[in-house]
């Protein structure tokens, strides 16, 4: 919820900024002090490039997608720069004709830089631009030098002879229409790769369209020489800068480009009650269930395990940069070691041993059937363990934060899998039948961590149909096996189960660059194409309980 303030107040005061910035404009036009007016709003101008620069650096985590952002905050800034010194401090001809050549700089690589960004829309966080995307760069830098070289060839402007080389009497030679050609090819690749890539959002998806939409709407007006435009967006540099950034910040609010936002409030709502401290125990994070610790406790669980309230065991790890609490509830155990201490009480002072020693017994064959299903579970289980005892290690000694992000991921992918699995264990051992509900469940429950990596995830499961609980665990284990074998290069994955006749189908759709041929034996049907895996059995529907 804070967050959210936050970033409303945020586009509160842009939108405020750019407001104030246009009234610069409009005041700045019937002004006697129109330098004044014409600085104040460069200024403003710069300094929202320079916060919405910053802001990109401290929320995007694909870090090809952050640098390429910053880049072009950069080059609106310097387009900004370069203009006013231009308008409001040069006083050489030649220097007013250079400033006016550099404006292309902004001008070729901001669309160039617009499509490396539409290549990354959608992407994992690992993803790298392909090498051949770099070689855009070739013939913007020429298109650039082509321009700035203009004084030695009049390719791209050619002035009259006798006349004084300015941006005032020009006229458009055949290198313009060479560098004009490039700047629209790239616009027009960058905007057609976001509306493209738009469909593959879950939220909003139609934000960036629209902003798109009103930048082609405002260049084809303003083409028109539409005098109203004119007075309120005749600025062309800084129109098309702030549609760019709507046009960028919307496809990070609608999860194209990937933002480290939301841990907060994920940590919060989580179900355990815990908490992150720094080096020197001052809370940083904390869970909407986790009690206040003093920092003496925090510290003496350091040591070891720390009984607090007669029911709560406080266990404290060392983690990158502080500590994490946790606590777990010794109720129960509690109870039992009270229980038995009365029980032994009551046989030393009545003649009730035989019925007291029934009911323990009892307790301890609950409990020995428990331990059987836990060991049961471990011994099923005991390669996603070894996994997750690895990951977790990694974690512990990985100091770069984005990796540590990408571990914690894939442990939540693991973790959920034993959880789930269990689950279906137990309700193995109370009946053979179950609902496809219940393993519906467990896949929406692994697709929801698998989110979190950036991968898409669907799935497709009738309702009211009934499953044999084995096939359940079947299904779901070699789910599981195709996620582990490629979680480091899978993008999207669609489960599918339809009803046929007195049968189930289940199809799964895994689209990865890893290998997957191995598990084909394991199905009815399995085949890849274009880089998307198909794996197909049926297993027979379940008749009532």
């Amino acid at each position: 919820m804070q967050q959210k303030k936050q970033r409303n107040w945020n586009q509160v005061i842009f939108a405020g900024l750019v407001i104030a910035a246009l009234l610069c404009r409009i005041v700045g036009k019937v002004s006697p002090r129109y330098l004044f007016w014409g600085i104040l709003r460069t200024l403003i101008y710069i300094g929202l490039y320079i916060g919405w620069g910053i802001s990109i650096h401290k929320r995007v985590v694909q870090k090809a997608a952050k640098n390429t952002l910053i880049f072009i905050s950069g080059l609106m800034i310097f387009w900004f720069v370069v203009r006013s010194i231009k308008y409001f401090f040069a006083m050489d001809v030649n220097v007013e004709r250079y400033l006016w050549y550099s404006y292309y700089l902004p001008m070729l690589f901001i669309p160039q830089a617009a499509v490396q960004t539409a290549v990354l829309l959608g992407q994992p966080e690992e993803y790298i631009l392909p090498k051949w995307l770099k070689f855009l760069y070739v013939p913007t830098t020429l298109c650039f030098l082509l321009v700035l070289s203009n004084d030695f060839h009049q390719c791209v402007f050619s002035f009259a002879a006798g006349e004084v080389w300015t941006d005032k009497g020009y006229r458009y030679a055949w290198g313009y229409y060479i560098v004009l050609l490039w700047e629209v090819v790239c616009a027009v690749a960058a905007f057609a790769l976001m509306v493209y890539k738009c469909r593959l959002s879950q939220r909003k998806k139609y934000l960036p369209v629209i902003g798109i939409g009103i930048s082609i709407l405002y260049a084809i007006i303003y083409a028109s020489g539409a005098e109203w435009m004119q007075v309120i967006g005749g600025d062309i540099t800084a129109a098309l800068c702030l549609m760019f950034v709507c046009i960028f910040e919307s496809c990070i609010y609608c999860g194209l480009i990937q933002t480290n936002t939301g841990y907060e409030e994920l940590f919060e709502v989580c179900t355990m009650g815990a908490q992150i401290t720094d080096r020197n125990y001052r809370v940083r994070y904390t869970s909407a269930n986790a009690m206040e610790l003093s920092e003496a406790v925090m510290r003496e669980a350091e040591k070891g395990g720390v009984v607090v309230d007669k029911k709560t065991l406080i266990q404290n790890r060392p983690i990158q940069g502080g500590h994490i609490l946790w606590q777990e509830d010794i109720e129960y155990i509690i109870m039992l070691l009270e229980r038995m201490e009365e029980n032994r009480k009551t046989i030393e002072e009545s003649n009730c041993l035989e019925q007291e020693n029934y009911q323990t017994k009892a307790k301890i064959n609950m409990l020995r059937e428990k331990n059987r299903l836990y060991d049961k579970l471990q011994t099923q289980t005991a390669g996603q363990i070894g996994l997750l005892n690895e990951l977790l290690s990694r974690y512990e000694v990985e100091e770069d934060l984005v990796k540590s992000r990408r571990l914690l991921a894939k442990i939540s992918v693991i973790g959920t899998y034993i959880k789930r699995y269990g689950n279906l264990i137990f309700i193995g051992e109370r009946a053979e039948i179950s609902d496809v509900a219940e393993l519906g469940a467990c896949l929406e429950e692994s697709f929801s961590s698998l989110k979190i990596m950036g991968i898409e995830c669907a799935l497709t499961a009738p309702a009211g149909e009934r499953i044999y609980v084995r096939d359940a665990v079947r299904i779901y284990s070699f789910f599981e096996s195709i996620v582990e074998a490629s979680m480091d290069s899978i993008q999207f994955m669609w489960v599918k189960i339809r009803p046929c006749g007195e049968e189930l189908i289940v199809c799964m759709e895994v689209e990865s660059e890893a290998n997957l041929s191995s598990f084909f034996d394991k199905t009815e049907k399995g085949e890849c194409e274009d880089g998307v895996w198909k794996f197909t059995f049926t297993v027979k529907k379940a008749g009532e309980k």
